[in-house]
């Protein structure tokens, strides 16, 4: 019988966990300052098109969940301004995406020097990139809820011990939908309709940002998930298989819709993602099954590749290409 410190430990290794413990709010000129005025709508002048900068919550609060930090990434030639509207990404793991000094093993993902470089060439569009930093409950946020509580008292227990701990990710998905993304549109100049708003993550930020799609497909359009963990806990347990079946199961009767959603799923081949090409291959199954084409459910392989933000960066160019392309026919 698997005990909850067993799991406990194989969450720290999934995780990348590092929890925020700042309450600075600072902004981070990313390039130098922006080439001169520009009008906006009424024709009068206004500020200086800002180059690529971070732009950092601090602490921020929430009646759902515990506060943490939340990392803006703007684009170059962003305008605080006007009319002209920006995407957003919500991305999870939030300390992991910008900067090597905050993130878990001091590897990051790059992704907004991706960003920055793909937008310059002309190969993306100008888009909002939201960190959302984990805490020290990441595995209790990130798991997919409603998967886990369909799940039989005994097959609970086998996964995580006698007790199980407190689940989050519905009061998770609570706080990004009603009161971060609020925020975020206050604040910036976003775009706020669910066609232009997408999340992604990695490991169980993969799984959050599935079940996001199924819990909010009126929020959100699209998602990446990379490395997703399908095995939902130990990838080598006895009841690895029984994931695939409880997140059939809740997908067969949650929001998820195929005619206005699209989702990218990929893994590697080597340290934790070696487990997962046969959780992928079941679920394509089910996807094409259910009538998701190649380009409303795309699964990927890497092979050779590891489940690191190092991996996860060197693919960063091709998750963002999905998310911000403009040919999706299904959103």
């Amino acid at each position: 019988m698997k005990t909850l410190s067993t799991a406990a430990t194989l969450i720290l290794v999934l995780s990348a966990c590092s929890v925020p413990n700042s309450s600075e709010t600072r902004t981070v000129q990313l390039s130098e300052a922006g080439s001169g005025p520009a009008g906006d709508a009424s024709g009068l002048v206004s500020p200086s098109r800002l180059n690529a900068q971070l732009v950092e919550h601090a602490d921020f609060d929430s009646e759902y969940v515990q506060a943490r930090n939340i990392t803006v990434w703007l684009p170059d030639g962003y305008l605080p301004y006007g009319n002209e509207r920006y995407p957003v990404i919500y991305a999870h793991d939030g300390q992991n995406l910008f900067e090597p000094g905050r993130s878990y093993g001091g590897v990051e993902w790059g992704l907004d020097e991706t960003a920055e470089r793909m937008m310059r060439t002309g190969n993306l569009p100008p888009a909002i990139i939201v960190g959302i930093w984990n805490t020290d409950e990441r595995w209790q946020e990130y798991a997919p809820q409603k998967v886990i509580e369909s799940l039989s008292g005994n097959t609970s227990s086998e996964w995580l011990g006698p007790t199980l701990p407190t689940l989050k990710a519905d009061a998770y998905l609570k706080f990004i939908t009603e009161e971060l993304k609020p925020f975020i549109d206050e604040t910036y100049q976003t775009a706020p309709a669910r066609e232009q708003t997408y999340i992604m993550g990695s490991s169980m930020g993969g799984l959050i940002s599935l079940y996001a799609m199924a819990e909010y497909p009126d929020t959100f359009s699209r998602a990446a998930a990379v490395s997703i963990h399908w095995p939902l806990t130990e990838p080598d347990g006895n009841l690895a298989q029984q994931a695939d079946a409880a997140m059939q199961a809740y997908l067969s009767t949650s929001g998820l819709d195929k005619t206005r959603q699209t989702i990218w799923f990929d893994h590697g081949t080597e340290t934790l993602d070696a487990a997962y090409p046969p959780h992928a291959a079941a679920m394509e199954s089910w996807f094409r099954a259910q009538g998701w084409g190649e380009d409303e459910a795309i699964f990927r392989a890497y092979p050779g590749t590891d489940h690191s933000e190092g991996a996860w960066a060197a693919r960063a160019d091709e998750i963002l290409a999905f998310l911000l392309s403009e040919d999706h026919s299904s959103d």
